[in-house]
């Protein structure tokens, strides 16, 4: 087995900074979104006395200000950047580290171990200098941590067979697992929010039916369910259920036809090859990843 505390210092640090970025992100959003709602709920009847119109408008004022404030924080704090590119870093930083422990490509078998150490920590460097821009949200404390750990020595002084064995079931079994589980994860609940979505809509057309019929009626739902509608939206484009569901089920299915073809490997050179391909998979749903954020 191995911990996420067996990785290197940069996959730590950008695991660590992804984790809290996206945390703050979604928390911001989420009570941008309620405070949009709660002020729309205000709005619903429509009072006689002016003072009482008057304090309505001014707590609605308010909630709307501290939104605004919501807003600006959320645009300066830069956190949907840390969030990608941190777990970038991180993801990067992995994959190389499987690289070493497997004696894969730019790591074989055939190299000292002084050299083969020495062309890791370039990479890691070379990483590093990639991510440079994110460098300011990253831990000093994880960063001091040990670019190769005693797991990762340990994992590659394995012999062939231990080696495979370590790899398919703590990275290619693992990663089967967890894509499978956030893909039906991500598929459920882009299904629940999207109904939302749909029964907010429906009723936002009954409220204006009601209005249409009962013109002098003192309350006005529209506002509300049409508000609630476009932030069950906004809420479905923020967490991209269906594009990360679609992305899961992909990877998940090419590690999955990659894991048959361990069990004809008896040379290193051909499991070398073998690792490289898995990699490859991992990564590309974490590039695609990256380049929607880009787009």
């Amino acid at each position: 087995m191995i911990n996420n505390s067996d990785f290197p210092n940069y996959f730590i640090a950008g695991d660590n900074a992804s984790l809290l970025a996206q945390k703050n992100y979604v928390r911001y959003v989420r009570w941008d979104l309620i405070l949009m709602c709660i002020s729309s709920v205000l709005a619903i009847y429509n009072y006689n006395s002016e003072d009482t119109k008057r304090v309505i408008y001014i707590v609605s004022g308010l909630i709307l200000s501290v939104a605004f404030v919501l807003s600006l924080v959320i645009k300066s704090k830069k956190y949907e950047d840390v969030w990608y590119r941190g777990r970038a870093l991180a993801e990067s930083a992995k994959t190389l580290t499987w690289r070493f422990m497997m004696k894969s490509e730019y790591f074989e078998n055939s190299l000292s171990k002084e050299d083969v150490e020495k062309r890791f920590i370039d990479r890691i460097k070379e990483i590093r200098e990639e991510f440079k821009d994110i460098h300011a949200f990253l831990k000093a404390s994880d960063i001091r941590k040990e670019t190769i750990t005693p797991k990762m020595n340990e994992v590659r002084d394995l012999d062939l067979q231990g080696r495979k064995d370590f790899y398919l079931r703590n990275r290619i079994d693992n990663q089967i697992d967890w894509y499978t589980s956030k893909a039906d994860k991500n598929k459920t609940k882009y299904e629940r929010w999207f109904w939302g979505v749909i029964i907010m809509q429906f009723l936002a057309i009954v409220s204006i039916v009601y209005l249409i019929l009962h013109p002098n009626s003192d309350f006005n739902l529209v506002g509300v369910f049409t508000t609630l509608s476009a932030s069950f939206f906004s809420w479905l484009q923020l967490k991209k259920y269906q594009e990360n569901k679609e992305a899961y089920n992909t990877a998940m299915s090419e590690l999955n036809l990659i894991k048959n073809e361990a069990k004809f490997i008896t040379e290193e050179d051909v499991f070398s090859k073998f690792v490289l391909d898995s990699e490859n998979a991992m990564s590309r749903e974490h590039t695609m990843w990256l380049a929607q954020k880009r787009l």
